[in-house]
């Protein structure tokens, strides 16, 4: 048990229009206390008003009692709280003797924490995530770029998203959900998603939502280039309510994007015809509608349950240029369903989630190939079922702590069938793939501060995993890792890891349907020239299993323990036999290592070359990734004044939510507009918030084919029409909110490369092609219109109204691509590497 005289909650919902604070008290009679000029209590319900929220500034606080009155200036506008929801880690038991002030707590840990020890790397209060201007946690996770990225997974996928601690069917459940509804957010690092069962290859990020919140949101979205063409416009709808474990969620979008043609960025071959660049579309036309509902609740054994379903549609058009007897054209509709499913309970000492999903994707593609001909088609069906049981809980106690085990399994069916029909011949595929999987993951502490003779070694734990998965249609596949996790002292932590995992390739690359897309424009490296193609896509049915080895280091360390900085140094060593990967650019090198794949005329031009996937035979990579992050309040905050106290902060969105977790004998009380108190909570609700990160890429190569040439993406060879891999790339964030206004910067940039020796049409060399160094920013500006521009007297339909500016790609700066002359083929214009250029975005958004 931890004793304590003070619990201090923080409710920061706008500038210092108006505040509260709240005073535990021990009034003679039980009966709630309303002043004159209060609200009467309807006006103070326990729903949660976001306009009401939009409009002031709150900050509820938990004194002792009996004793440092109130300022003068918070004395009035009080009202008698009722005993509700007490946050779990401020349960308090009857005072001790002989100290009636004492307030024991007990030492649970925070509500919809995750299992496991494992210190965050980053925490966000709601003051913190209000600074990034991010309408929903989708849009939230988007903007946290390199906060949350790791280097350690297969792709740049996202993070593992928990809400409450707890495992999602899927990011559908929990995409949409208002930022507003977030009460802390939590990144972790790779290792705690073992303890999920999933693989030590994706960062961790734990969204805590409210216990009481409620809201209805209409957005309207619109962008356009400052050079014209494909403007995008948006609408959607948005209802969540959630009180205590129930939660229901619904969301529409509806979003339409105009063509981007050539013709629109003076794009045009040196032989065609003027109008040609009229029917070639460099970004097609895309029309979307999503629906999503989610519904969360308790089953009876108090067991937790969340439904999700989700239907997207979309569809779009490009123009591939002029055939013979007219404009060719190529559609694309897809159509996307989903339902999944979590059940969540506790039996005995185990912690178990159980979840099932099933997937729907039809997708049809019609291309014109000679416009007085049938179009190619090509159509396909994947289904996917699964369902994963998870357990957790500790098994034995070892003198440094309890040793922790994780058990999963689960199972899988996929069925996949595509239809092609290419020049009238039909080819048809029908796939499928039945899986079952299980996985272990030990935590085993070692040492820890609280054992005599080696609390000098700080903590020490180590942890093993192994998956072991069956496929039908592959051999078995293992997963074994193993990990030290160090922390000498509480501001530092180590964590060193070694996975050896195997991997299939999935159904999509090997049994897409075959489609044959003419037009298509690409540099060849062989000649130096840039030629319209034709390019097949697909599946490949001969790809082998890859097997891939990952060492990795990381550090991070909070050196300052009042201040909010930290920094993290990681090192990933990567090594991977027989690479699955999408189908390189024409270089020579590529051409000479998979002949096969491309296809010339009698004069040697290009006419044709086969995309689909392949192996490579061995990739290594390695990179040494540092950042470092900082956040502080945007203005000095005052002290408190005389008699009040300041510390252990809870931050809240909105008065009902505040009230909802006050606890019981609390009093709420107004604070005055211009008061001294009100002046610290308008600087306390302020924000600033930076973010660095540097990645220095050490090594780089890929050996195509046994007894094949290697590429060194570092020294000349590239794989990507961006050249090869920049040596050094820097990321930067910065965020600032005030008063009502924020503002949110980002900056990538990466530095020059080259590909050496490129050949030229005449039989000779055209020397290097540079790639220059290449720096993009983006900056997002937005304003509560309520709150900055009327406060309290603001009409009602202003009051919960966001409006807000972005600019994607600010000083329209594109990739320079340059030959030893000094000219850029083609194929490598800047409306091929970046066609939109700089975008305006405007958005207007209203909490009802």
């Amino acid at each position: 048990m931890i004793s304590a005289r003070r619990w201090v909650a923080a409710l920061l919902a706008g500038a210092a229009s108006a505040g509260l604070q709240a005073q535990e008290t021990r009034p003679a009679d039980a009966r709630p206390h309303i002043a004159k000029d209060q609200a009467p209590p309807e006006a103070h319900s326990g729903r949660n008003d976001p306009a009401e929220g939009a409009a002031r500034q709150q900050v509820v606080e938990r004194l002792k009692p009996g004793r440092e009155p109130l300022p003068p200036e918070m004395r009035q506008n009080t009202k008698k709280q009722p005993d509700q929801d007490l946050p779990r880690q401020a349960a308090s038991s009857p005072p001790a003797q002989g100290d009636d002030e004492s307030v024991v707590v007990s030492g649970q840990r925070p509500r919809g924490s995750v299992n496991g020890d494992t210190p965050p790397e980053l925490t966000f209060n709601p003051l913190d995530i209000r600074a990034y201007g991010a309408n929903d946690i989708g849009a939230l996770i988007q903007s946290l770029g390199p906060r949350i990225s790791s280097n350690r997974g297969r792709q740049d996928s996202g993070p593992i998203v928990l809400v409450n601690g707890n495992r999602v069917s899927s990011f559908a459940e929990i995409g949409d959900i208002p930022t507003e509804a977030i009460e802390r957010m939590e990144v972790f690092p790779e290792e705690l998603a073992l303890r999920y069962g999933y693989q030590a290859d994706q960062k961790v990020v734990n969204i805590v939502l409210f216990e009481q919140y409620r809201s209805q949101v209409g957005q309207f979205n619109y962008a356009i280039p400052t050079e014209g063409g494909r403007d995008t416009s948006g609408i959607n709808a948005n209802f969540v309510r959630i009180g205590g474990n129930t939660r229901f969620h619904f969301h529409a979008d509806y979003s339409r994007s105009g063509s981007l043609l050539e013709s629109e960025r003076d794009v045009l071959q040196d032989s065609e015809a003027p109008e040609t660049s009229r029917f070639r579309t460099l970004l097609p036309t895309a029309e979307q509608i999503a629906l999503t509902g989610t519904l969360s609740g308790n089953l009876p054994g108090r067991v937790s349950s969340t439904v999700n379903a989700r239907f997207e549609a979309s569809n779009g058009e490009s123009l591939l240029g002029v055939g013979p007897d007219g404009v060719l054209i190529s559609n694309v509709d897809t159509r996307i369903a989903h339902l999944g499913t979590t059940l969540g309970g506790v039996a005995g000492k185990w912690r178990w989630t159980l979840t099932a999903n099933y997937d729907r994707i039809n997708n049809g593609i019609l291309t014109d190939i000679d416009s007085s001909a049938t179009p190619d088609e090509a159509r396909s069906v994947n289904s996917l079922a699964n369902a994963n049981l998870l357990l957790s809980g500790s098994v034995l106690k070892l003198p440094a702590g309890a040793v922790s085990m994780t058990l999963s399994g689960g199972v899988g069916m996929r069925d996949f069938s595509a239809t092609s029909l290419s020049g009238g011949v039909e080819q048809r595929t029908e796939l499928s793939r039945d899986s079952a999987v299980v996985q272990a993951n030990v935590g085993l502490p070692l040492v820890s501060r609280r054992l005599e003779g080696l609390n000098w070694l700080g903590n020490v734990s180590a942890n093993l995993n192994l998956k072991i998965e069956e496929l039908s249609d592959f051999n078995q596949l293992r997963t074994f890792g193993y990990g030290l996790n160090w922390s000498p002292i509480e501001q530092v932590n180590v964590i060193a890891s070694v996975t050896n995992e195997e991997g299939a390739p999935t159904v999509e690359q090997l049994g897409a349907p075959l489609i044959v897309t003419p037009n298509i424009r690409a540099y060849d490296f062989t000649r130096g020239e840039t030629v319209d193609i034709t390019r097949i896509f697909g599946g490949t049915s001969n790809l082998r299993s890859d097997d891939r080895r990952v060492v990795a280091l990381g550090i991070n360390a909070k050196p300052l323990a009042k201040t909010d900085l930290t920094f993290s140094i990681d090192y990933t060593s990567t090594g991977i036999d027989d690479p699955i990967v999408a189908f390189p650019i024409a270089t020579s090198e590529i051409e000479a290592a998979f002949p096969e794949r491309f296809t010339r005329d009698a004069e040697g031009r290009l006419t044709r070359i086969d995309s689909r996937p392949l192996n490579y035979a061995r990739l290594e990579r390695k990179q040494l990734r540092s950042g470092v992050n900082f956040s502080r309040p945007l203005a000095p905050v005052p002290p408190l004044p005389p008699g009040s106290y300041s510390g252990g902060d809870r931050f809240y969105t909105s008065e009902a939510q505040a009230r909802a977790a006050l606890p019981p004998g609390a009093t709420m009380v107004m604070v005055q507009p211009g008061t001294p108190a009100a002046k610290r909570m308008e600087n306390m609700a302020s924000r600033l918030i930076l973010a660095l990160y540097h990645t220095w890429n050490i090594k780089d190569e890929i050996l195509v084919r046994e007894g094949g040439p290697v590429l060194d993406l570092l020294g000349g060879s590239a794989t990507g029409n961006r050249g090869g891999t920049p040596r050094h790339e820097l990321e930067f964030q910065a965020a600032a909110f005030k008063g009502g206004l924020g503002a949110r910067l980002s900056v990538d940039w990466r530095s020059e490369t080259v590909v050496r020796g490129v050949p030229s049409g005449a039989g000779g060399t055209i020397g290097d092609l540079n790639f220059s160094d290449y720096a993009a920013a983006d900056i997002y500006l937005f304003a509560d219109i309520a709150e900055r521009f009327g406060g309290t007297k603001a009409p009602k339909w202003l009051k919960g109204m966001q409006a807000s500016l972005g600019i994607t790609n600010l000083f329209n700066s594109r990739p320079k691509v340059r030959d030893e002359a000094g000219l850029t083929p083609l194929g490598y214009r800047p409306a091929y590497l970046d066609p939109l250029g700089r975008v305006v975005n405007f958005s207007i958004r209203k909490i009802f």
